[in-house]
């Protein structure tokens, strides 16, 4: 089911193709001639692989230049998250293309209700910054559900973080329509905008310029 429809793979594939391109176009970044990362956590890594190949045949005449970057994963997705984005602190590279799926973000709604702060709902959109940083998230309306017609795609997310993946593997046994995948981003986007944004890693702060952790690590004598 892509979009409310029942698809064979082949159509599945270019139904999702043609949302993707339709996305970089909304973002309105030219990205010819332009040098890209493409990060994601271990977990991730099939979705990763998969969109970097999509990005080179959705934009055959950029000349683009695309660099993989691929971080640990840890028991904790918030650790995860934050070690991916001060990773990429680190690279000359502006613009950043995350493979994050919608399921994903529903999953982790849900997971940081009770602790919205120093959570990273702020990156669920299609464009936003960090810091230098430009990410684009071309997934960010596609669950991986409605990516299994592409063979690339061999297993489930699994995350390390056991409550984060009970709560994924409960959406898509009780969801399996796909459409509860399309319907959750304006709470996102009004949750997160009652917070501040860390300068370094981007976590929801209530106040201040840093989360805790980015205020110990650079903290005088730490």
């Amino acid at each position: 089911m892509v979009s409310g429809k029942l698809l064979c793979p082949r159509c599945s594939r270019n139904e999702v193709l043609h949302r993707v391109r339709k996305n970089m176009s909304k973002t309105g970044i030219n990205l010819r001639k332009q040098s890209i990362i493409i990060a994601y956590p271990e977990f991730y890594k099939e979705v990763g692989e998969l969109l970097s190949s999509m990005m080179t045949k959705l934009c055959l005449q950029c000349d683009l230049n695309i660099k993989n970057i691929i971080t640990e994963n840890y028991n904790r997705i918030n650790l995860t998250i934050r070690s991916l984005i001060l990773r990429l602190n680190q690279e000359e590279e502006k613009i950043v293309v995350l493979p994050f799926t919608a399921d994903f973000f529903e999953a982790y709604l849900i997971y940081s209700s009770s602790e919205l702060e120093n959570s990273y709902l702020s990156l669920f959109s299609l464009v936003n910054r960090v810091g230098d940083k430009l990410f684009l998230l071309p997934l960010y309306n596609t669950p991986l559900t409605e990516m299994m017609g592409f063979s690339e795609l061999t297993g489930e997310l699994k995350t390390g973080d056991e409550v984060f993946d009970a709560i994924f593997l409960w959406l898509h046994d009780s969801f399996k329509d796909n459409e509860v995948f399309h319907t959750f981003p304006p709470s996102i986007q009004v949750i997160s905008s009652r917070f501040s944004r860390c300068k370094m890693c981007g976590a929801l702060i209530k106040d201040g310029e840093y989360c805790k952790l980015c205020s110990k690590e650079i903290s005088p004598g730490h």
